[in-house]
């Protein structure tokens, strides 16, 4: 029996932690338990998981659908597309059969590329590669998740472009049940010989076709995330800023301006540093646009954003004194500013 090769090409970058990922990691258990109940799935599909953020990872390699396990996704930072396509290409080299004279190889296979944001790496070669060598021998079906996915990049990689907006479990349950439909229609139409892409029909209360995409993209600047480390256990988290638009207006003046209020705080696992592209420039943003602080969410300490005089990562202390910073071990004397209305710039995270 030939095969159908199905890669997930997933997003894991900082903007997808939280409830996104949480979101991703159930629907790829639902996924694959709704996949299980179908004999053609059952006889010709197998599964692929790769991970992306600045760097690419395959969690997965391809496998057949009853001997797949959704494996744990990961955090990390930077959304390299052009990483994550390059090592997609790789990775169907290697995996895809091909057919020879001695037999019929695989299934030309299906790639689900999902994605919130806007690529941070250099896209242009890994575009140009794959609309040359590749777009006509693997069907990508690219997923815009939420308002501020670069819906334009994608279009440069296939026709099949659809948003998705998924306000609730609900709507996300809905949305993996697209996916598992829209298999095992390929799975029912490559065992009838067609080999074109088969997609289930769209759900518009969630799922739009893109057309027009002169509403697509925005740029990732309504939100702000930082990165630290725990000083006790070396452990990542995030915290996660979202834009608060606000205007004044009095006399001759209308002043546009925001601030960026905390909206939670995240305790990663060492695996983050694997997907993160340390080569990426670092911004910054000065602490008076942010409202709120945060503890550590690994050790409880009261402060999480203190940041370091040497390598000017941040870390968490509990308050005053000396600390140890545990990305380059300078040891730092902390103390409580009479006046932060100057504030200070922080490093920030790439999204």
């Amino acid at each position: 029996m030939r095969r159908l090769p199905i890669f997930f090409l997933l997003d894991v970058s900082e903007s997808m932690a939280g409830e996104n990922l949480r979101q991703l990691q159930h629907g790829l258990e639902r996924l694959v338990t709704s996949l299980r109940t179908d004999p053609y799935a059952l006889e010709t599909v197998y599964l692929s998981i790769i991970a992306f953020a600045g760097k690419a990872k395959t969690l997965t390699p391809l496998v057949e659908l009853a001997s797949f396990y959704a494996p744990r996704l990961p955090v990390g930072s930077g959304t390299g597309l052009g990483a994550a396509l390059t090592h997609l290409m790789a990775d169907i080299d290697k995996s895809v059969l091909k057919t020879t004279p001695e037999r019929k190889g695989d299934w030309k296979p299906v790639v689900y590329l999902m994605t919130d944001g806007k690529p941070t790496d250099d896209i242009k070669d890994a575009v140009y590669r794959w609309q040359k060598s590749y777009q006509q021998q693997a069907s990508l079906v690219a997923i815009g998740v939420g308002q501020y996915a670069d819906l334009e990049a994608l279009r440069k990689l296939t026709p099949n472009v659809v948003h998705l907006n998924a306000q609730t479990d609900e709507d996300f349950k809905k949305f993996i049940d697209w996916v598992s439909q829209s298999v095992v229609a390929q799975s029912r139409s490559v065992s009838a010989s067609n080999e074109g892409v088969s997609l289930a029909k769209l759900d518009d209360s969630i799922l739009s076709k893109m057309g027009d995409l002169s509403l697509a993209a925005k740029v990732d600047e309504d939100y702000v995330i930082l990165s630290g480390r725990c000083q006790r256990n070396a452990l990542p988290y995030l915290i996660k800023y979202e834009r608060m638009p606000m205007s004044f207006e009095g006399g001759q003046f209308n002043v546009n301006f925001a601030r960026y209020h905390m909206v939670g705080v995240l305790a990663l696992e060492a695996d983050y540093y694997e997907l993160c592209d340390n080569s990426m420039a670092t911004q910054t943003i000065n602490s008076v646009m942010l409202v709120g602080g945060a503890g550590c969410p690994h050790c409880g300490n009261s402060y999480a954003i203190a940041s370091c005089g040497e390598c000017e990562q941040l870390f968490c202390i509990d308050g005053e004194g000396k600390a140890k910073c545990p990305h380059c071990k300078h040891t730092n004397n902390f103390r409580l500013a009479d006046d932060d209305s100057a504030g200070f710039n922080i490093s920030r995270a790439r999204g």
